[in-house]
C-alpha cells in the first residue's frame, strides 16, 4: 500500500478517536449518557393545598314524579306540578337561563315479582323442550283430563300488564342570591318536588381561589423537594416536570347529609367551601460536591 493512503488512514483513525473522546467526556449533568440512559438524579413530590372560601351561590338538582293508573294522567300531572314550580321560580326573580331540565322518564310499574315473567317462562320452556331433544325422547305426549292446558303466548302477555305508570322530570336551578336558597328550597317541595337529587355550592370568585390553591401547592412541593434533598447531603438543581394531579368528581353532593333536621328548623347551613390543587413535581438533583467543583 503507498504510503500516501497509509497516512491518510492514519489520519481517519486519529479523528475518530477524538470525536469518540469527546463524547465520552461531555458534561457530567448532561440528560443522557453515551449509551442513551438518562443518568440524570431525580426526586419526585407531590402535595396538595386548600383555599377556604364563602359560597355566594347554590345549585340545586330536584325531581317531581307522578304516579298514575294511566300513562297520560301520570304525564299531565307531572307537566302541572312542574308548570307551577317553574312559575314560582320565576316570581322569585330567578332567570329563565338558571333554570334546565336535565331529563324527562315515563316507565310502567308492574306488580311485585311480575316484571319479565313471561320471558322468564317461554325460556324454561324452551330449556326444558332442548333436554328432550337432546336425550332423544321422541315419544308423544297425550294430555290427561287433569292436565292444564298451557297458556298461549297473548295470554302470558295478557297477564303481564302493568298496573300503573311512573313520570318524573329532572331540573336544576341555580340560586344566585344565597340568602334567598332556603325560601325557593321550601316552596318547591310545597309545589310538588318530592326528590332532591343534589346540591352545589358555588362562589363566584372560585377561580380565582382555586389559582391561589394552586400557587400554594407548588410552593408546598418545592419545600417537601427541600426538606429531601438536604437530608440525601444534596440540593434541588431545576424542575424537570410538573403536572396537576386533582381529579374531577361530581359536584353534586349528598344533599341530605346537608340539610338541617327539623329540630333546627330546616335550615340550610352553607359552610365553607374547600377549593383543593393537587401537583406532581419532578427535581433533577445535584450533589453539593459537583456544584462546587
Amino acid at each position: 500500500m503507498e504510503p500516501n493512503v497509509l497516512k491518510r488512514i492514519a489520519c481517519q483513525s486519529c479523528l475518530l478517536a477524538a470525536v469518540i473522546s469527546a463524547s465520552v467526556l461531555s458534561y457530567p449533568g448532561s440528560a443522557c449518557a453515551a449509551d442513551g440512559v438518562d443518568t440524570r438524579s431525580k426526586l419526585t413530590v407531590q402535595a396538595t393545598a386548600d383555599s377556604k372560601v364563602a359560597p355566594d351561590s347554590v345549585t340545586l338538582r330536584f325531581a317531581i314524579e307522578s304516579r298514575e293508573e294511566k300513562v297520560t294522567d301520570a304525564a299531565q300531572k307531572t307537566s302541572e306540578q312542574i308548570a307551577q314550580v317553574v312559575q314560582f321560580l320565576k316570581d322569585q326573580g330567578i332567570e329563565a337561563k338558571d333554570i334546565r331540565t336535565e331529563s324527562i322518564v315515563l316507565s310502567p310499574i308492574y306488580p311485585q315479582g311480575q316484571k319479565g315473567q313471561y320471558s322468564k317462562q317461554r325460556s324454561s320452556m324452551q330449556a326444558s323442550q332442548g333436554l328432550s331433544d337432546l336425550f332423544g325422547d321422541s315419544t308423544p305426549q297425550r294430555a290427561t283430563q287433569t292436565e292444564a292446558p298451557q297458556p298461549s303466548v297473548r295470554d302470558e302477555l295478557q297477564q303481564n300488564q302493568p298496573i300503573g305508570f311512573s313520570a318524573s322530570r329532572q331540573l336544576t336551578i341555580m340560586v344566585r342570591n344565597i340568602k334567598q336558597f332556603e325560601t325557593v328550597y321550601t316552596g318547591i317541595l310545597e309545589r310538588g318536588v318530592n326528590s332532591i337529587a343534589g346540591i352545589q355550592w358555588l362562589n363566584s370568585d372560585q377561580v380565582q381561589h382555586r389559582r391561589a390553591a394552586r400557587i400554594k401547592a407548588i410552593a408546598a412541593a418545592r419545600e417537601k423537594a427541600n426538606d429531601m434533598a438536604g437530608a440525601l447531603d444534596a440540593k434541588v438543581a431545576r424542575v424537570l416536570s410538573v403536572q396537576e394531579t386533582s381529579r374531577g368528581s361530581d359536584p353534586f353532593s349528598n344533599s341530605m347529609q346537608l340539610f338541617g333536621t327539623e329540630s333546627s328548623g330546616n335550615s340550610i347551613e352553607a359552610g365553607l367551601m374547600t377549593l383543593s390543587a393537587s401537583v406532581q413535581v419532578v427535581f433533577e438533583l445535584s450533589d453539593t460536591e459537583f456544584e462546587n467543583e
